[in-house]
């Protein structure tokens, strides 16, 4: 985790700028947060987001927590008003059910089996009953289909979402949604944006566990 810790600190100050301040960034930032309006819609529940990084999803949560300090710095910065502490996302010191729901996206895809099991037995500590964490994870069938393999830390794990109700039986996966089916980043970048709609829906159709992402909604039982 060091590692990862270091990367993110050291570009924190550009993370938004290198990320998504382009065709291939804003694609996906707008596909996440159409899946997020469709399941963040009680305005009364206590949402966290973890790791918030540099505060792109706070206007959906009301508390973050991010591993890199640089990130906590540059999403205070940017939201003022939220409680946003430094903070393992294993050891949140978060008090036992008290979180209706918790965002989590592009961190999974970091770690492994086991540091991914050891964050989900502090999820189901700190939300509440049928609380939920919605998180993305990349799609260990295309992968298989497409013959990746592993060369490090970044992006690299993925799993099936068998694997994924495995990991903690305490969660049940409630709805499940497919991201990025089509390889926009073949696609030439004047052209992107027509492709929001199409990847929608060959995301969310019945080919949706080959989309590069899954996004996962596990509900607490």
């Amino acid at each position: 985790m060091d590692e990862i810790v270091d990367y993110y600190d050291e570009l924190a100050k550009t993370y938004d700028s290198n990320r998504f301040e382009n065709t291939y960034g804003t694609f996906i930032d707008k596909q996440e947060r159409a899946i997020l309006q469709l399941l963040l819609t009680h305005s009364e529940e206590l949402v966290l987001d973890m790791p918030c990084g540099s505060g792109r999803f706070l206007n959906f949560a009301q508390l973050g927590i991010d591993g890199s300090k640089e990130m906590v710095r540059v999403s205070q910065g940017k939201f003022p008003g939220k409680t946003i502490s430094h903070a393992d996302a294993a050891q949140t010191g978060i008090d036992d059910h008290t979180i209706d729901t918790i965002i989590s996206f592009h961190f999974f895809m970091h770690l492994n089996e086991e540091k991914m099991k050891q964050i989900l037995q502090e999820c189901d500590r700190i939300l509440k009953p049928k609380g939920r964490i919605i998180f993305d994870i990349p799609s260990a069938k295309r992968r298989k289909l497409l013959r990746y393999n592993r060369t490090n830390w970044h992006g690299g794990f993925s799993l099936t979402n068998k694997e994924i109700r495995e990991l903690n039986t305490h969660f049940d996966i409630h709805r499940t949604y497919g991201l990025l089916f089509v390889p926009i980043h073949r696609i030439p970048k004047r052209l992107r944006s027509i492709f929001i709609s199409i990847d929608r829906v060959l995301s969310n159709s019945f080919l949706k566990e080959y989309s590069s992402y899954q996004i996962i909604e596990l509900v607490k039982k």
